[in-house]
């Protein structure tokens, strides 16, 4: 809902922008300069798309960080067992974070196309777009990657979990058989 409403304020500045061009034209304003409204939303537009594409991959830095530790964490045989995520919200919230970040690539294409179908080329807002395209790419893999490789290591955790669970109910039952065992030797 929140991306169709952005992009209807936006589609509604470009066609404003457009209008005033149209209106500046006709006036006798040079070409050149009747379309710096829309030029400047445009650069406006890849500019923000800049910064975006530097949060995300700062973003892709800390799933970079996260998947080190985890894979850190499944290379030693005590950390595997330390940390699990049973309840699955880790894997939750990774695979929300890569939804928002299509659903905001997503948004782009939209933008993008508004401005091409207005007759607005931008060489600077279609590279932009471009980028944050491979940006998002890169972050969902990443962050895909993540997430198989908490479901590996909560895998092998939980596995050893359990082996050392059967070890020690073994062990239990093995000294509840030799007090039985003791105490029968008693009662004779």
């Amino acid at each position: 809902m929140r991306n169709q409403s952005l992009s209807g304020n936006i589609a509604s500045v470009l066609r404003r922008c457009k209008e005033l061009e149209k209106a500046m034209r006709k006036v006798g304003i040079p070409a050149f300069l009747a379309c710096l409204p829309t030029t400047l939303l445009a650069l406006q537009y890849a500019l923000m798309l800049r910064e975006k594409n530097a949060s995300i991959s700062r973003i892709s830095g800390r799933i970079k960080g996260w998947l080190a530790t985890v894979q850190e964490l499944s290379a030693h045989e005590r950390g595997r067992s330390e940390f699990i995520d049973l309840d699955h919200k880790m894997r939750g919230d990774i695979e929300g974070a890569c939804d928002s970040m299509r659903s905001l690539r997503d948004l782009c294409v939209d933008i993008c196309a508004m401005f091409s179908a207005v007759g607005h080329e931008s060489g600077m807002l279609q590279r932009g777009r471009d980028r944050f395209d491979a940006t998002v790419k890169e972050a969902c893999r990443l962050s895909q990657t993540l997430v198989e490789a908490v479901t590996d290591h909560d895998r092998r955790a939980l596995a050893i979990r359990q082996q050392e669970h059967a070890i020690e109910q073994a062990g239990v039952a093995s000294a509840a058989a030799h007090a039985a065992r003791a105490a029968a030797t008693l009662d004779a």
